[in-house]
């Protein structure tokens, strides 16, 4: 069963999809995200410039993207033409967002696709499960996928524990024998440990927004290749023909490239709108705990930026006890 667990409050959002209780994806933000570089956005470009074989975009918001072209269509281009893309994959540290070439267009760079609310992106990515989603308010599950986002290292179902741990040229993970249950031999152990691992690496990686090389260091050397593929796919589900899976190594590692897409929550951690997302939802949290008292908000210049027209655009009957102070710290002053 697939439940969606979601609560929206300020304009300010958080969602995840859990599969059997197990959180498999997380997502926070605006309600209603009209920025021109998330996942699956559709747009009119610019060709800004082309560069060591690199194609930019400029997009309507002033942004940029790298435009993934075949190298025919590349020597084509010219500066300056406009041209219909779909962002493939958001920004990271830095990285700038990816998109792919549609075709040409004609006007001024402007979005194309429609603005979804967060609860309609997480429905629309439940929907390529083809199962039957149940909305449920857990907000244990939500702090617990969120946790699981931002750490995507931890033990195993049934033993053994997993480490995922990111780097600048891949993601490693290594398995480790760390517990077990029901299992008798160090033989068998190892073996379940590692089918245990790369079944669950796909639920870890999407939670968790993690892409590109994946190394997987396993526990011994000899291993059954082709179930370990079989089990790899599986966990990924819909996402698996996405995926480009090399050989066992003879040092005992499995690698495989899964394409970037979202931008990891990790990557968010110092940006205002999750400091203005944490900071309300802890007023939240103090308001109900001491109903009636006036609650201010201090935080960094940036982050009340953010706030402020949040507040003024609701009708959320906190919004009349709200006072916001500039600090350096941000905090929840109950008075």
């Amino acid at each position: 069963m697939i439940s969606l667990h979601y609560e929206s409050r300020f304009g300010l959002a958080r969602g995840a999809l859990c599969i059997d209780g197990q959180p498999h994806l997380y997502v926070e933000g605006y309600e209603f995200n009209q920025s021109l570089t998330m996942v699956n956005v559709r747009l009119v470009a610019r060709l800004k410039s082309k560069a060591g074989g690199l194609a930019f975009v400029a997009l309507a918001d002033g942004s940029e993207a790298v435009l993934d072209v075949p190298q025919e269509v590349f020597a084509k281009l010219t500066e300056g033409t406009a041209l219909e893309v779909e962002i493939i994959a958001e920004s990271r540290v830095e990285k700038l967002a990816r998109a792919r070439l549609i075709g040409p267009a004609t006007g001024e760079p402007r979005r194309i696709s429609p603005v979804q609310s967060l609860k309609d992106r997480l429905l629309a990515r439940a929907a390529e499960l083809g199962e039957h989603v149940e909305s449920i308010i857990d907000f244990d599950i939500l702090d617990a996928a969120e946790d699981a986002a931002l750490n995507p290292s931890g033990p195993l179902p049934g033993g053994g524990y997993l480490s995922v741990e990111r780097t600048r040229a891949l993601i490693a993970c290594d398995v480790d024998s760390a517990g077990g249950e029901g299992i008798t031999t160090p033989k068998a152990f190892a073996k379940a440990c590692n089918e245990r691992a790369v079944s669950d690496i796909g639920r870890r990686l999407r939670l968790s927004g993690l892409a590109g090389l994946i190394v997987i260091d396993l526990i011994g050397k000899r291993h059954d290749a082709a179930r370990l593929h079989s089990l790899l796919r599986a966990g990924f589900g819909p996402e698996a023909d996405k995926l480009i899976i090399g050989p066992v190594g003879k040092f005992g590692t499995l690698e495989f490239v899964r394409p970037w897409g979202a931008t990891p929550l990790m990557d968010t951690i110092r940006s205002p709108v999750r400091a203005a997302h944490l900071l309300l939802r802890e007023a939240i949290k103090r308001a109900e705990g001491e109903p009636g008292r006036l609650l201010t908000l201090r935080a960094p210049a940036a982050v009340l930026d953010i706030i402020r027209p949040l507040l003024a655009a609701s009708h959320d009957p906190l919004s009349a006890i709200i006072r916001l102070q500039a600090a350096v710290k941000s905090e929840v002053i109950v008075t």
